[in-house]
Parts: C-alpha cells; structure tokens; sequence
C-alpha cells in the first residue's frame, strides 16, 4: 500500500495510492530526467532521458507517459520541473493518469529533491543545476521555498546564472568598460566555437535562441575552471546567493534545520567549500528519483538504492 503524505504548501497532488507491483520515481529537470523502478523496497531498474520542463516542452506529457508505460509500473510518482502550485499538480497528474491509465502523484522537482535528501524529516534542501531555488519544512509541516524563478526572473548561483554572468563580463572586459579578464574572453570564445568569429558571433547566437537555457549553461563548467580573478568573483556571488536562501528559509522555519545541497554547481570545490563552511550543509541521503517513490509513500534503503551521495 502507498499513500501519497506530504504536507506544508508544496505544488502536489495528494492522491491516496493502493497498489501492488513496482512503482516508478521520476525527477525530471532542466539538467535530465531520472528515474527509478522500485519493488519491495529494491531497484530493478534505473532510466536516464533527456531534460524535461512541463513550462518548456510542449511533448512533457507524451514523454512522461511513453517513460511510465516503458518501466511497466503500476504507480508513478512525478517530481516535475516548472510545476507551479498544487492546482497545476492536480492539472497534470490527472492528464498523466488518463494517458497510462495507473495510479498517478505529480510534485515539482524540489518537492521530490526534499523528500529524498531528508528522507521525509525535517529540513532545507537548496538546489543548484541550471537553474536554483530552495525549500524547507520544519517538524511542524510549515513549508516555505526561495527562488525558483527562472532564467528571466531569477535563479541566481544556478549554471545559466553563473554562464551569463560570466558572458556579460567578457562583453565588458572586451569593450573595455569592465575589469580585463583576456582568460575569461577566451573562455567564452571558445566555448561557444567562436574563436574565428569572435564576440559579434557569441552575440548573434545568443540571441538566436533566447529561451534555450542549456546553450548558455553549458558554458558554466569551463567558467568554474578558471582561477581568473573575474570568473572567481561570479563563483563567489553564485556562492552568496546560495548561501541567501538556506540562511533566509532557516529565519523562516528555524535555525537549527539542517541544510542539503544538491546539483552540479555544487561539484565545484571553491562553491562547495564555502557554502558548507557558511551552513553546514550535508549531502542528500538520496537521490530525487527516490524522492519521488517517497510521493507514493514507500522508501527504498540507501543500501539498495546505490546512491553514493554528491552532485549531479
């Protein structure tokens, strides 16, 4: 027997769940989609696809629905990225249910990323891929979040923050009007392959694809990996602004919560370093495709889940 039991304001459907067979968990993000088919608290298999935003993907559904029927399921639990608010959930889940015709429980990315890190106890989990945002839940159900804007509005310290950043100073550093970082311009140059076309090309191809997020983060990694004092002082922002949403979610639920970290930026040694030592944060205790299973209210041990903790 699963039962769906989250509590506080996360973007979910609650759906009492009754099944036998394995469940399906799915964490699908601007960095991947990930999931995991779990029977009696065992993995039978794992699935990798590509990037999924139900705001982006006009297929989302279709995708999701070709993914839970392929792991042949008998529930899924769906932590989606760019679900907004429980009636969106709702929305979807029951779109989702009527395309594969089982039991189905739809929460937003982070609201799975949570649950996993925590194992469903109290907590702050602070994410950092593409994009960033935070969430938290005290002992007493009370939830609150941070971030998770979006590129336009927001998601400061994710990728596409710390890639843009970094493009706009070897903009300034190139016209002249910022510090000179000639590592940071090359960087950017031969990220984009534009070493022959220089500068005008970086421009005309951002802006051929102003809502493709993953263009422009892709180039955070070569950035991270400069020791160019321009490029260090965009990580370190990055690392404030992180920083800013575990401390502001602590005022909020209280400052004992313990904080989790998780995504990619956090692989970089200067980042993760410092936002420890500013909050002590530890590594999820699972993944978020587990988290997801957790929506149907089962777990799977960290023995069996294969998970060895770290960035991703």
């Amino acid at each position: 027997m699963w039962s769906s039991a989250v509590g506080g304001d996360a973007a979910v459907s609650r759906r009492f769940v009754v099944t036998d067979g394995p469940v399906l968990g799915v964490d699908a993000g601007g960095s991947g989609t990930r999931a995991v088919l779990v029977e009696g608290g065992a993995i039978l298999e794992r699935f990798e696809e590509s990037p999924l935003n139900v705001l982006l993907h006009d297929d989302a559904v279709d995708r999701l629905a070709e993914l839970i029927t392929k792991s042949g399921a008998r529930a899924a639990g769906l932590g989606l990225a760019g679900v907004r608010g429980a009636g969106e959930a709702e929305r979807l889940r029951n779109r989702i249910a009527a395309a594969v015709g089982i039991p189905v429980v739809v929460a937003d990315d982070t609201e799975v990323a949570f649950l996993g890190a925590f194992r469903g106890a109290p907590g702050i989990i602070v994410i950092a891929g593409t994009g960033s945002n935070a969430f938290g839940r005290d002992a007493q159900g009370r939830a609150a979040r941070v971030g998770g804007h979006g590129f336009l509005l927001g998601d400061e310290g994710g990728a596409y923050w710390i890639a843009n950043q970094a493009i706009r100073a070897a903009l300034h550093s190139f016209d002249g009007t910022g510090p000179k970082s000639a590592a940071l311009e090359a960087a950017v140059l031969a990220g984009f392959g534009m070493v022959d076309d220089g500068f005008d090309g970086v421009v005309r191809l951002v802006h051929s694809a102003p809502a493709d997020r993953h263009l422009v983060a892709r180039l955070a990694p070569a950035v991270m990996a400069l020791e160019d004092p321009v490029a260090l002082r965009i990580l370190d922002r990055a690392t404030a602004a992180l920083v800013a949403m575990a401390q502001t979610l602590r005022a909020r639920l209280g400052p004992d919560l313990p904080v989790a970290m998780h995504g990619g930026v956090f692989a970089h040694p200067r980042i993760r370093e410092r936002f420890v030592a500013a909050t002590q944060a530890v590594e999820p205790a699972e993944p978020p495709e587990l988290g997801a299973v957790r929506l149907l209210g089962t777990a799977v041990t960290l023995r069996d889940s294969g998970w060895a903790g770290g960035p991703r």
